[in-house]
């Protein structure tokens, strides 16, 4: 079938913004919020985001949540979304692509997100997949990684290190089977959490690189040191070491949301109806220090995925 094709029938149907034009042009015209509009943009590709065996549906899925968890992290919810998709020339039945849009169409109405455009091309190498997401603040201004002032609380939602389990499930069965779905479909916190990070963070951002990396990205961003109290994180599944805390914390693919907000603001986002816990503060100076059981843990060298290394999850164990 050819790539025009391809939009005739499977993507001018879920093309529902409102200057999507059917498809039919090369620009879409992108609709103005009552907020300030932004905008995110993330690639998957094949054998470094997802393994070439992942079901085709949850690929589709996790391409929308990893581009909505930006938009959340900055106290804006998700509106309208153009779409690059590289499909292989061999090694997959062109019948996915029907699958893989259904999926997508459906992963958009869950969050609200109208197609406004794309590009589809063949590609020699694996599949390949590129999200642009625009999102409106609820707030004057999105939130930022560089507004936190040192006293403030950190906190993250939902749990961490699931993905991880479910990697390690896949590569090396260990574990439980049901952690698989962490790391194919990521749990993000609910559309609501635009609104606890818009009112109450000082500082906020995804979670896609690891626990510990990304927060000494934020508190980096806002000119000051962070400290964490490992015992205080909420790891999936528990934690029985704090070796498996620190593999944990550093793996990544959570895209849960990590923010800082004043000590006063407790009460209110704690009572936000939002599964969030208070991991840590913000402080004067710079670098990261963890604790664990009252004592500080000498963390290793890399906190973080590194997106430039060459095997993709496998470069994560």
């Amino acid at each position: 079938m050819a790539e025009k094709d391809w939009i005739r029938q499977y993507f001018a149907p879920l093309a529902k913004a409102p200057g999507a034009a059917g498809l039919t042009d090369d620009t879409a015209e992108i609709s103005k919020g009552y907020g300030p509009l932004i905008a995110t943009v993330d690639a998957m590709v094949e054998g470094v985001h997802f393994f070439a065996d992942d079901p085709v549906e949850t690929i589709a899925r996790k391409l929308v949540r990893v581009n909505v968890s930006d938009i959340l992290g900055s106290g804006a919810v998700p509106r309208e979304a153009l779409l690059t998709l590289g499909w292989p020339q061999a090694g997959r039945n062109p019948g996915q692509i029907g699958t893989f849009a259904d999926s997508f169409g459906t992963e958009l109405d869950r969050w609200g997100i109208l197609l406004a455009g794309g590009d589809t091309v063949m590609t020699p190498g694996g599949l390949f997949l590129s999200l642009t997401l625009t999102g409106e603040c609820l707030g004057p201004a999105p939130v930022r990684r560089g507004g936190g002032k040192a006293g403030d609380d950190v906190w993250v939602t939902g749990e961490i290190g699931a993905a991880r389990r479910g990697y390690l499930w896949k590569t090396q069965g260990l574990g439980e089977a049901g952690w698989l779905n962490a790391l194919q479909v990521p749990e993000l916190p609910p559309l609501e959490a635009a609104g606890l990070i818009s009112a109450h963070a000082s500082a906020a951002m995804d979670i896609s690189d690891g626990l510990l990396g990304d927060l000494s990205s934020l508190a980096a961003a806002s000119g000051l040191g962070a400290q964490i109290d490992l015992d205080q994180v909420p790891f999936a599944g528990g934690a029985a070491s704090l070796e498996e805390m620190i593999d944990l914390s550093s793996w990544g693919d959570d895209y849960q949301l990590l923010f800082a907000a004043p000590p006063q603001a407790a009460g209110f986002i704690q009572d936000f109806g939002l599964r969030v816990t208070r991991i840590g503060r913000l402080a004067e100076g710079a670098g990261l220090v963890a604790s664990h059981c009252g004592k500080p843990v000498n963390l290793p060298e890399t906190l973080a995925f590194e997106h430039g290394r060459v095997g993709g999850p496998a470069a994560r164990s």
